[in-house]
């Protein structure tokens, strides 16, 4: 009776339903219903299949399954021998075995009451096909070194430090300037044409800085991953630039990018991040990152120091083309004096470039070298550890001023140089002692002491060890130090300085055109007064005031002299126009020919006299006229412009990472081959290929070039070694070259 009871209701209940006028969702919104709408649709389903019967509840009668124990025990074998095997197969197969329909979800209560419930299929591995190129041996290496994460730790240290400062709280109330033009955007021709716009562009960071909120720039909402791109991408600049500008990213080479760093970037994009760097100011931190990173890592590699550690210090002078007055200096390159740049790297003893840094116009090799050691020896991260090791600094000609020499009485660092012809007479030697075979070379040694005088302190005396190279083809060399004989003998002393440009020299001058390093990249410029000038044209002035009262009474005479002459050297033009010049004949009637005469030997006369007046004072007059025409070349200019070096140093760190993993290559991989940057380049790095990438490793296929079978066979060897340092990349993946 219960179930008629039921039946009786949902039979009224549709009823209603149907004879309602309201749509059948609203019905069911105001009225209370036995069920819901979803149960309507079924009721009505059934009755229209099986009528009033269809209605019952069966489940009372009990005993009306059909899973029999013959059933259960195939579905047993069937599961048991694959248990991936999902209920909607399994229903198939016991349909067409024993001509039955078992619900899929009375399949899955007896297959989870019997503990056979379907395990999923291991997923698919996909292998993802894509170009690549021979640059990957590069960024393989940095991954393998990890200098990128140095660098991201860097970066991460800092902007931690800049969110902590007072300086990113007050930024958050800087807001954007000349919002009528930035309805379309920042960057819109309009506004690039404002003339505050204009004139800020090239302004220093440090003026920019205080305009600029620090809180609504990107680089603090990117994760660790996506920094970590951005600095793979910079590294790989030099494979994907003709000259290692940003600005190029956008040309063929620049979609390189897609495999060597994960990301295609744009130029616009890669511009923007080091905009932002620029507005840290980090440069600074990742140079100390970058030279304490590679001379721990080269000290690794070749293991322990022995008792001498040969540094190598080396310039690089870059031109500043600008129309504004910069600080100035000697660009070999050009051959002028001119705005410049110039950086001083000091090397390690196998000619890796270890620390740099960059200033403006002339940079002192000899006055910063000492410092620079310093610096870098404080960056090692035990320098008690190595106190034990006696450091010598090599550099050239270029700083071999008495100054430089004095500087290292106090050290405890030694160092080796060579000395100009000019700074070298048979006079100033003295304890020579007795001549000796070159034990690498073909050339006499003498070994001795020489004096020399320092030019900025008058009388002042420097005396030093001093080793005459006496060459075999004729040539002399002389070299300084003050490094004890009983330390190292004049053999050792010439090696050590001439291993120089094979070790350094070389190496480095091919590596700063393929990294690009003799170029500066974007800068700002700072108005500063120029000290030095401003005493120099003060010191000239005072100096003319006096020669000009010294020689009044002279002066006074020549300028009676020069009233006539005025008038003779006006008469004397007039005459010349009213003649002609025919074959180098001057044609003018007898009269004006004869006033002519006249007028030039009254001219002459009076020149006589002036000249008669300056000899009797030659050399104040002299000093007089060279005075006067340098205060004319130096006058206004006591300012000059300061460039903003952030940007130029961020890059040259990155750069200088690029020519150590070359390095690396060619010294783990290559068997220590020397290679010009530029054959590593169009041999090697520029080969074409393509990458099979699945979740656990990235397999590069490199197309063999068969004009080149020998350096082929190196390369295949070299890429076998890489094999075996197991590298992953950012994403976990065993990299791996197919050889």
């Amino acid at each position: 009776m219960q179930d008629d009871d039921r039946i009786s209701e949902i039979l009224s209940t549709i009823s209603q339903i149907e004879s309602s006028d309201l749509p059948i969702r609203e019905y069911f919104n105001q009225n209370k219903v036995p069920f819901t709408r979803p149960q309507y649709y079924i009721y009505r389903k059934t009755l229209n299949k099986y009528g009033e019967e269809g209605l019952r509840d069966k489940r009372a009668a009990g005993n009306n399954t059909k899973l029999t124990q013959r059933i259960k025990d195939f579905i047993v074998s069937v599961v048991t021998d694959n248990r991936e095997i999902p209920s909607s197969q399994l229903q198939t197969k016991i349909q067409k075995q024993f001509d039955i329909t078992i619900t899929e979800s009375c399949l899955n209560s007896f297959r989870a009451e019997t503990s056979l419930t379907r395990v999923r299929p291991a997923p698919t591995i996909k292998c993802l096909l894509q170009k690549s190129r021979g640059g990957e041996i590069l960024t393989a290496l940095a991954f393998l070194t990890h200098i990128i994460d140095i660098y991201t730790e860097t970066i991460l240290e800092r902007l931690d430090e800049v969110r902590e400062s007072p300086i990113y709280e007050q930024s958050k109330n800087i807001h954007q300037d000349n919002m009528e033009y930035r309805h379309q955007g920042q960057f819109t021709s309009g506004y690039n044409q404002l003339k505050t716009v204009r004139e800020n562009r090239f302004k220093s960071i440090d003026d920019k800085i205080l305009a600029k909120n620090l809180s609504s720039m990107r680089i603090f909402k990117m994760s660790e991953k996506t920094i970590y791109r951005y600095n793979l991408a910079l590294l790989c600049l030099p494979l994907v630039t003709s000259n290692g500008k940003s600005s190029r990213v956008n040309r063929v080479k620049g979609n390189d990018l897609a495999f060597l760093c994960g990301e295609n970037y744009k130029d616009a994009s890669i511009e923007r991040y080091l905009q932002e760097l620029k507005y840290l100011q980090i440069s600074d931190k990742l140079i100390n990152a970058t030279a304490k990173f590679w001379q721990d890592f080269w000290r690794n590699e070749s293991g322990d120091e022995t008792c001498f550690a040969c540094y190598y210090i080396d310039g690089n002078t870059r031109p500043l083309w600008s129309s504004n007055r910069c600080y100035k200096g000697n660009v070999t390159m050009i051959g002028r004096v001119m705005n410049c740049l110039e950086n001083v790297f000091i090397h390690d003893g196998k000619g890796h470039p270890l620390y740099f840094q960059t200033f403006h116009g002339h940079g002192d090799l000899g006055k910063n070298a000492l410092s620079m050691l310093t610096k870098l020896t404080q960056l090692l991260d035990d320098p008690s550890a190595h106190a034990s090791v006696k450091r010598i600094l090599i550099f050239d000609g270029g700083g071999n001023g008495v100054k430089t020499l004095r500087s290292f009485d106090k050290s405890d660092e030694y160092y080796i140089t060579i000395l100009d012809d000019n700074q070298v007479t048979d006079r100033k030697i003295k304890h020579i002692r007795q001549e000796t075979r070159y034990e690498y070379g073909d050339a006499n040694l003498v070994d001795s002491q020489i004096e020399l005088r320092d030019s900025l302190e008058k009388g002042y005396i420097h005396e030093c060890r001093a080793v005459i190279v006496e060459w075999d083809n004729g040539k002399r060399s002389v070299l300084v130090t003050d490094i004890p004989r009983e330390l190292l003998d004049a053999s050792e002393i010439t090696k050590r300085y001439f291993d120089r440009w094979p070790l350094q020299e070389k190496q480095f001058r091919d590596a700063k055109s393929g990294a690009n390093i003799h170029r500066i990249v974007g800068y700002g410029m700072k108005i500063e007064n120029y000290d030095r000038m401003e005493e120099r044209h003060g010191k000239l002035c005072e100096t003319i005031i006096h020669l000009n009262l010294k020689l009044e009474k002279p002066l006074k005479e020549m300028e009676i002299i020069k009233e006539p002459l005025s008038c003779l050297f006006l008469r004397e033009r007039t005459l010349r126009e009213s003649s002609e010049i025919i074959n180098g004949k001057r044609i003018l009637n007898e009269t004006d020919s004869i006033e002519l005469h006249d007028c030039e030997v009254q001219i002459d006369r009076y020149l006589r006299q002036q000249k008669a007046i300056e000899k009797e004072y030659k050399d104040d007059f002299k000093r007089l006229k060279k005075c006067l025409k340098e205060e004319r070349s130096i006058r206004d200019k006591d300012k000059v412009y300061k460039i903003d070096l952030e940007l130029d140093q961020t890059m040259t760190c990155f750069k200088m990472s690029f020519i150590n993993l070359c390095s690396l290559f060619l010294t783990k991989c290559m068997n220590h081959e020397k290679f010009e940057l530029l054959t590593l380049f169009e041999s090697i790095f520029q080969l074409d290929g393509s990458a099979s990438i699945d979740c656990e490793n990235k397999v590069i296929e490199l197309e063999m070039n068969p004009k080149e079978p020998e350096l082929m066979d190196k390369l295949n060897k070299g890429l076998s070694i890489l094999n075996g340092m197991n590298i992953q990349d950012m994403n976990g993946r065993f990299v791996k070259f197919k050889v």
